[in-house]
This record gives C-alpha cells, sequence and structure tokens, in this order.
C-alpha cells in the first residue's frame, strides 16, 4: 500500500475541497469530519518537507483553522 497524507478536517470545507478537485471521503471514526487524502508522491513528499503543517494546508487550498489533523499513513 503506497503512503498517504490524510488531513482530517471540517466538513465545512467541502466546498474548497471540490474546488481543488481533492480526493476525500466522510470519516470512518470520527462523526462530523471529512478526510482529504493526497497520495504521497515524490512532488507532494518534497513540498511535505519544505512547509509547516498550515502553510501545507494552504497549498492544497484548505482553511488551516479548519482542519483537525493531518497524518501520514
Amino acid at each position: 500500500m503506497s503512503k498517504q497524507i490524510v488531513i482530517h478536517c471540517q466538513p465545512e470545507l467541502l466546498q474548497s475541497i471540490h474546488e481543488n478537485d481533492l480526493d476525500w471521503s466522510y470519516s470512518k471514526t470520527q462523526h462530523n469530519e471529512v478526510d482529504v487524502i493526497i497520495p504521497y508522491t515524490k512532488d507532494v513528499e518534497k513540498v511535505n518537507n519544505q512547509l509547516e503543517d498550515d502553510e501545507l494546508c494552504e497549498y492544497f487550498g484548505l482553511d488551516y483553522d479548519r482542519v483537525n489533523c493531518i497524518e501520514l499513513v
């Protein structure tokens, strides 16, 4: 299985998620949360290594204040 970045965020970001054509799903474990799934490619790894969490969210068009957690799985 390939690595991916999962950004757990509030559903209020669904419009931004759609506008930025990001892959997402409703959380299987958290009520009222959506998970943005970003494949961990070499390009994404390079961006991830250079940016802080808030900058990473901004890079993908997400409001960091609406993000609950970011993890690499």
